[in-house]
């Protein structure tokens, strides 16, 4: 497999993206906000709020993808004109309106139950363990923690052998295990939904975690089949498995090289 190149050594590759036919999707934790050690301490600066502004300004359609839930994403970003999409891709903000896939709701009450049992259990007692609650699902964050793989690997465990917990779906992200309902959606299929409800023919896609990987693989697929022009851009990570970066098509090695590219992609 190919690997992803040093973006600012191809930026001539991204000349034909400098029109209004262009859209971009970025993640926002890790790729336009630093990594926090906590969920509620991310921020994204002044600048970047900035260059979004410019960019929605500039360009057709500017999307926020993200595990947050779509209030705490509106929350941290606070740039109007943008489509905010939570949880994975189970609800989204759009004009002022918070809309969720009906068919997550029938999974609310099993996920709320395991929730409130988990954080009375054995995890309570591992140093460093955050509990994080969004609604639809539930991020059980081990960054913190003086071991975070054996702390991994408790929490997988505890989630894999908590009866109900069956019935939903458990993913992995950076330090961060993740309880959803068990619905076909990742970033990926909500790539592909936001390219066919907008008529988007032109896209950049900005991410750094494994759950960015699915995304990073749908936009090379719809490009292979002649369905768009697009170009994924990976932010390098020691954190995340290599075949995220694998499936990128060129790599930045920071949050501030994100705004650098950003930066340059808006001027005319």
């Amino acid at each position: 497999m190919k690997t992803p190149e040093y973006l600012f050594d191809h930026l001539d590759e991204f000349e034909r993206f400098r029109d209004s036919k262009t859209s971009i999707i970025t993640d926002i934790d890790g790729t336009i906000s630093e990594i926090a050690p906590t969920p509620d301490k991310a921020v994204v600066s002044p600048v970047m709020r900035a260059l979004l502004k410019k960019l929605a300004e500039k360009f057709k359609l500017v999307a926020l993808v993200t595990g947050r839930c779509v209030e705490d994403a509106k929350r941290i970003v606070g740039v109007d004109g943008l489509l905010y999409v939570g949880n994975h891709g189970l609800e989204y903000l759009k004009d002022g309106e918070i809309f969720i896939e009906p068919e997550v709701r029938k999974y609310l009450p099993a996920i709320n139950e395991v929730t409130r049992d988990i954080q009375k259990g054995e995890l309570c007692k591992i140093d460093g363990i955050i509990f994080e609650e969004k609604g639809i699902c539930f991020s059980i964050h081990y960054r913190l923690c003086e071991d975070p793989e054996r702390a991994k690997e408790k929490v997988l465990d505890t989630l894999k052998n908590r009866k109900g917990s069956g019935d939903l779906k458990i993913k992995e992200g950076r330090r961060v295990v993740e309880l959803r309902p068990p619905m076909g959606y990742d970033k990926g299929t909500i790539l592909q939904k936001i390219v066919s409800d907008n008529h988007i023919e032109k896209l950049i896609y900005l991410g750094d975690d494994i759950t960015d990987s699915d995304a990073f693989y749908k936009l090379k697929e719809l490009k292979n089949e002649g369905l768009i022009d697009g170009e994924s851009i990976f932010v390098a990570s020691t954190e995340v498995p290599e075949y995220v970066r694998e499936n990128a098509t060129y790599f930045v090695e920071s949050v501030e090289e994100i705004a650098k590219f950003m930066d340059w992609i808006s001027k005319d």
